[in-house]
């Protein structure tokens, strides 16, 4: 049975808007002196009601694992966190595992610290928040500049919908195949089947367009079929579509802030990775914009491994690959380079294609036909290919198997202990459309 102030924790009085508040203080300290942590400090505390999101303020020159211990419903419960070196200006924040499913606390025990990158650390502890946040929707969307867009907090906070709300775009089906274009009923002369299409595929954890980065091999490797797979934390999560952890949300008018903890890949829930994906997505100039970072608490061998920067999966109907390769960049030079007829990409070879203008659409068959773009200014090499070319059907195209795929491909260097950060950018169109976007935004 609930308690009843846990009910209570719901009403919309008693929920916290304001975070900038971390004045508790420990009731204990051990394994500190003079600020140095040399193995594992404890922070015992004594901090009551119900509370689903805490804050943490501090100075500290080394990275840092942290364990929280709280109690829920008359249990103990303890989850990790991990902690980047700080001047004490940026606090930590996190919801409590479990926050989707409405799990509340209702007493804050202790926090454990200890160092990973180094022997020692130097160490203070400002003060600690705990907050009764509303429990945020599994979905999350903004709609602004001509696009809806959301994220998919079960899966990591990763782009699962784009929306264009200004060209017409439909979906229709023809003998048992599914179309998508602007105005594709009159293209088509066929009924609309859906009006408000959705351009990203989400059919599952591995889909989206979202963050994925590879590491080393010289770790308990997990099997991804029948192939030993490399370190691989995905925002979405596993092959097994089991959810990442979200640690942070700010949703406001204009832009969705998200932070989480990845799944590896290849490995089940149980082996969620020790490492952090913050994601920014906005609206501006005709595109949806993204910006991205990554940092590994793991401390594995570093590996110097080609990554997805991002990876990008749209509806199939979409399976004709535009760029321009040409020696006359952002010049409005019309000899564009199509790809008509790209299959599953390993089948293929990891077919690579040079952008020297850094973007990359896939379109309907026809020249004149609406699409959506990347463009990545840090790159101008894409992997690209389609998955079960033309057998789209479902009505909803982002739900199918078949699926259209980029990844703007670079080899980097993965360490723990460095974060790595990149942008992007989204835009949809003809293909004219497209690339005029990318020119202003750039």
């Amino acid at each position: 049975m609930l308690l009843p102030s846990y009910l209570l924790s719901f009403l919309p009085g008693r929920l916290d808007t304001d975070f900038s508040v971390l004045d508790l203080s420990p009731v204990s300290v051990s394994g500190t002196e003079n600020g140095i942590i040399a193995d594992k400090a404890e922070f015992e505390f004594d901090g009551k009601g119900m509370f689903n999101y805490y804050g943490i303020s501090y100075k500290s020159d080394a990275y840092m694992k942290g364990v929280i211990t709280y109690t829920s419903k008359g249990s103990e419960y303890s989850e990790e966190f991990f902690l980047e070196p700080c001047d004490g200006t940026k606090p930590f924040y996190s919801f409590i595992d479990g926050v989707l499913d409405k799990a509340k606390s209702n007493s804050l025990l202790g926090i454990a610290l200890e160092p990973l990158n180094k022997e020692q650390a130097q160490f203070t502890l400002l003060g600690v928040g705990l907050f009764n946040r509303e429990v945020p929707d599994e979905n999350v969307f903004i709609e602004s500049g001509g696009y809806k867009i959301g994220v998919n907090l079960l899966w990591g906070g990763a782009l699962d919908y784009l929306e264009d709300m200004n060209s017409d775009v439909e979906a229709v089906k023809v003998d048992g195949r599914v179309y998508v274009d602007s105005k594709a009923s009159e293209r088509y002369g066929s009924k609309a089947v859906n009006k408000n299409v959705n351009l990203i595929n989400r059919h599952d954890t591995g889909r989206l367009i979202q963050q994925s980065y590879y590491g080393t091999h010289e770790y308990d490797c997990g099997y991804y079929g029948e192939n030993k797979w490399n370190y691989n934390p995905v925002q979405g999560g596993n092959q097994y579509n089991e959810a990442s952890k979200i640690v942070d949300l700010v949703c406001a008018d204009d832009y969705i802030y998200i932070k989480c903890r990845p799944l590896d890949w290849a490995k089940t829930a149980e082996y969620i990775t020790p490492s952090y994906m913050e994601a920014k997505y906005s609206i501006e100039k005709g595109c949806v914009g993204v910006s991205c970072r990554f940092v590994d608490f793991s401390g594995y061998p570093s590996a110097y491994t080609t990554q997805e920067l991002p990876a990008f999966y749209c509806i199939e109907p979409f399976n004709r690959f535009v760029y321009y390769s040409g020696d006359k960049p952002w010049t409005g030079d019309e000899n564009l380079s199509y790809e008509n007829k790209l299959i599953f990409w390993p089948d293929a070879g990891y077919p690579n294609f040079s952008s020297t203008e850094n973007w990359s659409a896939f379109i309907g068959e026809h020249d004149d036909s609406f699409g959506i773009g990347l463009y990545v200014p840090h790159n101008a090499t894409f992997l690209a290919g389609v998955y079960d070319r033309e057998k789209t059907t479902e009505e909803d195209p982002s739900v199918s198997a078949s699926t259209s795929y980029i990844a703007a491909v670079e080899w980097k260097n993965f360490s723990s202990f460095s974060p790595m950060e990149y942008n992007y950018y989204i835009s949809t169109g003809t293909t004219d459309e497209i690339r005029s976007n990318f020119n202003n935004i750039r």
